[in-house]
């Protein structure tokens, strides 16, 4: 059986987006011990806490528990983590919505969350159906957790919106929601999924930083197995 761990990267105006990391119990094993010998070799050598939470947006920007590294090491601890997922044998989607089309095509829009959740949903499905595994879905925990749960409940009955309806026959249980400071694996998608979003949505100004973009995604491009953009269509 596998485990699909679930993010999201927080939305722009025209952009969301979720990423999810599939582990069986070698590679999941793989990125929380990886990690945790980070995040330890750091506190033993500089003045980062104990505790420190691995997310994207604070390593990259040096905000909170990451505020007392400079910004060689933050690049060094985001490269080797993302190092440490590329080779754990984890596989990797990522699906977004084109955020400001879903708004000038319909007259309701559903959450960008809901909608790309769905869309995730049938990708981890078809790459544990690959694998011929069935699959458990852990998500970080957000204030809509019920609302989803029932989405999910409505998908094994009626299937999936859209015209690549699916039953999840892979997916097994029911949506299962944690907070991420207690999970490495859910920090590990955090990571991949904001380094993708960024790739996307952002022009970075200074070379070096868009030359680390790219080698951390060099890390893990082979892990990918899905990445895909919704972008509604105009009404006619």
């Amino acid at each position: 059986m596998l485990l699909a761990y679930v993010d999201e990267s927080y939305q722009t105006d025209k952009f969301f987006c979720l990423g999810a990391i599939i582990v069986d119990d070698t590679s999941a094993v793989a990125i929380e011990e990886g990690l945790d010998a980070l995040v330890a070799e750091y506190v033993a050598q500089t003045d980062l806490p104990e505790g420190a939470e691995l997310h994207g947006y604070e390593i990259f920007q040096g905000k909170g528990d990451w505020e007392v590294l400079p910004v060689r090491q933050l690049v060094n601890v985001y490269d080797r983590a993302m190092r440490i997922i590329g080779n754990s044998g984890a596989l990797i989607v990522f699906r977004g919505m084109d955020v400001a089309q879903q708004i000038a095509r319909y007259v309701r829009p559903d959450p960008p969350h809901d909608v790309v959740l769905g869309h995730l949903l049938e990708s981890v499905n078809h790459v544990a159906a690959r694998q011929g595994q069935k699959v458990v879905i852990v998500a970080d925990e957000v204030h809509t957790e019920e609302r989803h749960r029932s989405n999910f409940r409505d998908y094994r009955r009626l299937g999936t919106p859209g015209y690549q309806s699916s039953k999840l026959p892979q997916v097994i249980d029911t949506l299962h929601f944690g907070p991420s400071k207690h999970s490495r694996l859910l920090q590990a998608a955090d990571l991949v999924t904001f380094i993708h979003r960024r790739r996307k949505c952002h022009v970075e100004s200074d070379p070096r930083a868009q030359a680390a973009i790219s080698r951390m995604w060099g890390h893990i491009s082979e892990a990918v197995k899905v990445e895909r953009t919704w972008e509604p269509q105009p009404r006619g």
